[in-house]
């Protein structure tokens, strides 16, 4: 057994330990949230929740809020909240980026059409809200307001690269802190305040938070260009044929010859790339180390997580909060 299906492994039975009840409980308390009289809602709010997933996001609250010291229902409520609001976030991403696959299986839009995919998103959104005012509690409101404008920013931003086929390293880190790592970030800061650990530690769930989300887009984006496509559970290049440019790429266009610089730019300008167009790319990813790079980086970053937790004495809890960052740059490739 590889390194990465041990870890796999052993994070699986940590978290099921530590929180699997929580977890079980969140999952009821999604199928609660997307009951409704309305058919459509409940058709696709099925399909949604047995897709399933990471539940990285929830793991990540329950781990971060026994840390601080809380043991109560509202994780579970604010986990499913989370939950939810990512699912709209996904859904919505989905249809900008007209993806095809998700978690393996036709995303929704492909299964139901662009207007019932925004409008079940927005669903869900609100769903999300509404837990959020049931918990009452100002500052996990603004903690996850905050997030959600940073995260809205982040998607015209990367918009406006698209369109103008350009992005530079620093543009990219700006995109992904700001769109994946700055939710995970308020997960993980919920957690703590659900804790009402002091200000340091709070601080220290919220960094910890934003450097895991780097790493963990680092890594997806590296998936990109060398993963299993029924592994990864979408369309290998699909970065590439929605015109997104990641480390990976921008790293390899710094590096490469003229001619090879070239000859990617060239691959990309139609806007529509072909099969062999992705492989060709890829070939070149490879050649010039740039998923390495995007590696590399991802590792710094969860280096930088685990230093993270130092004001938190050892625990079960703080172990496998490490082991998270190790597992999120590790996943099978």
């Amino acid at each position: 057994m590889g390194r990465t299906a041990t870890l796999e492994t052993l994070l699986k039975e940590r978290v099921g330990l530590l929180v699997g009840a929580d977890l079980r409980a969140i999952e009821e308390e999604i199928a609660s949230a997307l009951d409704s009289p309305v058919a459509l809602i409940q058709e696709m709010g099925g399909y949604i929740a047995s897709a399933g997933g990471k539940r990285l996001r929830p793991i990540l609250l329950l781990l971060a809020s026994r840390l601080a010291g809380y043991r109560g229902p509202r994780s579970t409520r604010l986990g499913c909240a989370v939950e939810l609001l990512h699912t709209a976030t996904l859904m919505h991403d989905d249809v900008v980026d007209q993806a095809s696959l998700r978690r393996g299986r036709p995303s929704a839009n492909a299964q139901w059409g662009d207007d019932a995919s925004i409008l079940v998103g927005d669903h869900l959104y609100s769903k999300s809200f509404s837990i959020l005012v049931r918990d009452n509690d100002r500052s996990i409101m603004e903690t996850l307001a905050r997030a959600t404008v940073s995260m809205t920013e982040a998607e015209v931003f990367q918009l406006e690269h698209k369109r103008n086929g350009s992005a530079t390293e620093a543009d990219y880190l700006r995109i992904i802190t700001q769109k994946t790592a700055s939710f995970i970030s308020a997960c993980c800061r919920i957690g703590a305040l659900l804790g009402q650990a002091d200000a340091e530690r709070v601080d220290a769930l919220t960094r910890y938070g934003l450097d895991v989300g780097v790493a963990f887009q680092l890594s997806d984006d590296s998936l990109d260009f060398v993963a299993d496509q029924a592994r990864l559970g979408k369309a290998v290049g699909a970065d590439l044929r929605e015109g997104k440019r990641t480390l990976p790429l921008i790293a390899t266009l710094e590096r490469a010859s003229d001619g090879d610089r070239e000859r990617i730019l060239s691959i990309l300008a139609p806007h529509e790339l072909n099969d062999q167009g992705v492989e060709e790319i890829r070939r070149l990813v490879v050649k010039y180390d740039g998923v390495e790079y995007a590696l590399s980086r991802a590792r710094s970053y969860a280096r930088a997580a685990k230093e993270d937790l130092a004001p938190f004495p050892l625990s079960e809890e703080r172990e496998t909060l490490s082991l998270i960052a190790d597992y999120v740059v590790d996943r099978d490739r």
